[in-house]
């Protein structure tokens, strides 16, 4: 019975561990930006959807569509269309489409820019 015997298995897996970690650890930070980005976008989007919500109803109305997405907006967009109401007509509907272009920022990954689009629709007069 060997009394001194040394194991040196643990030694030799701390090792394999540093190795294995240097390896994932790049493709881990990738997929967390990745997530970090999609939720920017998608509250992106969802901003779009509201200042075209707004400029259509201030179409509407009868106001402009430009004011009210300026002032609905949180982030700088592009009013790239709009259909007002023709007066006295309250079967018509006003339109507003909003546009941004979004750049993803995933390192290491060549995404691009995407342009973000909403479309809303409110009847006239209401």
């Amino acid at each position: 019975m060997d009394c001194h015997r040394i194991d040196r298995s643990s030694e030799d897996d701390r090792g394999a561990i540093i190795v294995e970690f240097a390896l994932i650890v790049p493709i881990l930070l990738m997929l967390l930006i990745g997530i970090v980005n999609f939720g920017v976008a998608y509250n992106t989007q969802i901003a779009l959807q509201g200042a075209a919500r707004e400029g259509a109803r201030a179409l509407a109305l009868g106001n402009s569509a430009v004011d009210a997405v300026n002032a609905a907006g949180g982030v700088a967009i592009t009013v790239s269309s709009q259909t007002g109401c023709p007066d006295g007509d309250s079967d018509a509907y006003a339109t507003v489409t909003t546009t941004k272009d979004f750049t993803f920022g995933i390192p290491f990954v060549p995404v691009g820019t995407k342009t973000l689009t909403a479309t809303a629709s409110m009847r006239c007069g209401l």
